[in-house]
């Protein structure tokens, strides 16, 4: 969904569902600015076949060009059905949640969390999508160099087989499930501590939720963004109205005024 004009921003509305936001990949030459790659993202929210056909109807008659999708929502509606009908309605899949859980916060075995991470990674390739939401794991009752470690060791995995089959990995911020144990807390910034994977193809997913920092949003959202990150504007808090109306008029402004230079600078190197 490009980012064009108010028609656009208005799929940014404040209803109930997450919202992610990110830029959509061109051809390595391509003279589209960063501003025009700007792309919404909505969840897809059936279950069966039958819903899902007036809700696909619905987001073409909103413009909606990419959603996001639940693992269980391949086995409910069959992952062929599913894209098949996407695909007919002009819709791509930017996102499929959610594997990971390496230190077993998720109820996993550290094999077995590897060996449905790259279940995962397959099934997100097969339907063409950008990325596969990875959730790490609490901390719970291992040391943190432990935890960590398991979770170093997950995350290298699982990039040997998304570079394999050219998926992006995206590591949330903070909790997307909303009970935490989902969500590993670094020492250091998390966005900081994605980076020292030192791949392009693992990537923050900022989780914006509540009252963060400059603009509200968390700062180094922009870099992010750039870097081939992820905004996801998360329903599960009391800010979300507010966060949705600020990206809202942001997003607005920046497509007026081409008023993300520094990002471009950023992209560029």
């Amino acid at each position: 969904m490009f980012v064009e004009d108010d028609v656009t921003f208005g799929l940014l509305r404040a209803d109930t569902t997450n919202m992610d936001v990110f830029l959509e990949q061109v051809p390595g030459r391509s003279r589209r600015s960063l501003i025009s790659r700007i792309a919404v993202s909505r969840p897809l929210q059936a279950t069966t076949v039958e819903a899902l056909v007036p809700e696909i109807a619905e987001l073409v008659d909103h413009g909606i060009r990419y959603v996001s999708l639940r693992r269980q929502q391949l086995l409910q509606l069959g992952e062929h059905t599913l894209q098949e009908m996407l695909t007919d309605a002009g819709i791509s899949v930017s996102c499929v949640g959610f594997a990971g859980g390496f230190t077993g916060a998720l109820g996993l075995t550290f094999e077995q969390s590897l060996e449905d991470t790259r279940r995962a990674i397959e099934s997100a390739a097969d339907l063409d999508a950008r990325y596969l939401v990875l959730l790490p794991g609490e901390q719970g009752l291992h040391t943190y160099n432990h935890a960590e470690r398991s979770i170093r060791i997950g995350l290298t995995n699982a990039l040997y087989h998304a570079r394999r089959r050219q998926i992006r990995l995206l590591v949330p911020t903070a909790t997307v499930l909303g009970h935490q144990k989902d969500h590993f807390r670094p020492r250091q910034c998390p966005l900081t501590w994605v980076e020292r994977m030192t791949s392009d193809w693992i990537r923050p997913m900022i989780v914006v939720r509540g009252r963060n920092g400059t603009c509200h949003l968390p700062e180094g959202w922009r870099q992010s963004l750039a870097q081939g990150g992820c905004l996801r504007i998360c329903h599960r808090c009391k800010s979300y109205e507010r966060n949705a109306r600020i990206l809202n008029r942001l997003l607005t402004f920046l497509s007026r005024n081409s008023g993300l230079s520094d990002v471009e600078a950023i992209a560029a190197e």
